[in-house]
């Protein structure tokens, strides 16, 4: 399709996307950049795991902005029609974004999170993040007026706060430090997907499944096919069954990625 290729070629021409150096602006925190952002001053947000980020290329004069999505994503290139600037039409920029689905509504979002291009200009090297910001602004307050119908989904930039302010993001979530500095990649930093102590559950059996396969229920919520990994634990647990339920400790099993059954307490 034409429009993909002038976006690429547009985007590639300024180093960046599938025909660029960079393909995108964070990698994963590292222990050796605890040191260095401890020194540095650094602002974060918390993002969607598993969403990588793209990238919305307005190609002069092309009249419309294209979102460019990471390779790996589960969807193709968007045209997006919005109400922009002459200027900004004329002159033309690429943005960091990411594309969010409210799986209930099926509401799209697109995050602007940063610039790299800004009327022509390679920014990203030159420019530190507080400074990119001050464009994003400009952007959201005299270049971009929203109309979600043309869109056909909201557009809006991204949070930021201080690091000192985040807290351990939420299971479906990660957090993203980003240095204040000219041209350094974000750390994205995924926390533990659950606490590693023991803790209590309800366990029951898998109906239509096998002998030893039971699910796991904290609550009203379910949390997945259990591990077992011991007769005697397979033992206890078929003894303690009743009405097909039991309560169980269990701690998480990172190398299998499953909550496994450590020991069999009572019938539910």
């Amino acid at each position: 399709m034409q429009w993909v290729d002038n976006a690429e070629e547009y985007a590639g021409s300024h180093g960046w996307g599938a025909r660029g150096k960079q393909i995108g602006i964070s990698r994963m925190l590292n222990d050796s950049d605890l040191t260095h952002i401890a020194n540095i001053p650094c602002v974060a947000a918390i993002r969607p795991r598993g969403i990588i980020s793209g990238f919305l290329v307005i190609v002069p004069k092309l009249g419309y902005s294209i979102f460019l999505p990471p390779i790996a994503a589960r969807m193709g290139p968007v045209q997006i029609k919005c109400r922009y600037s002459q200027t900004l039409l004329e002159k033309g920029a690429i943005l960091s974004a990411y594309m969010m689905r409210d799986s209930a509504t099926g509401t799209k979002t697109l995050i602007v999170e940063d610039v790299l291009v800004w009327l022509g200009e390679n920014v990203w090297y030159s420019n530190t993040l507080q400074e990119r910001w001050n464009l994003i602004r400009d952007l959201f307050e005299n270049h971009f007026a929203a109309d979600v119908q043309l869109q056909k989904c909201f557009i809006r930039p991204q949070e930021y706060k201080s690091l000192l302010e985040c807290t351990e993001p939420p299971e479906e979530k990660v957090l993203e430090i980003c240095p204040n500095q000219k041209g350094q990649k974000r750390l994205i930093w995924n926390a533990p997907k659950e606490k590693r102590q023991d803790t209590a559950f309800i366990a029951k059996h898998e109906v239509g499944a096998g002998p030893d396969v039971y699910v796991l229920f904290r609550g009203e919520e379910r949390l997945g096919q259990a591990l077992i990994r011991t007769l005697a634990i397979s033992k206890a647990i078929r003894k303690a069954l009743k009405e097909n339920a039991c309560v169980v400790q269990a701690c998480f099993n990172k190398q299998f990625e499953k909550w496994e059954i450590t020991e069999v307490k009572s019938s539910a």
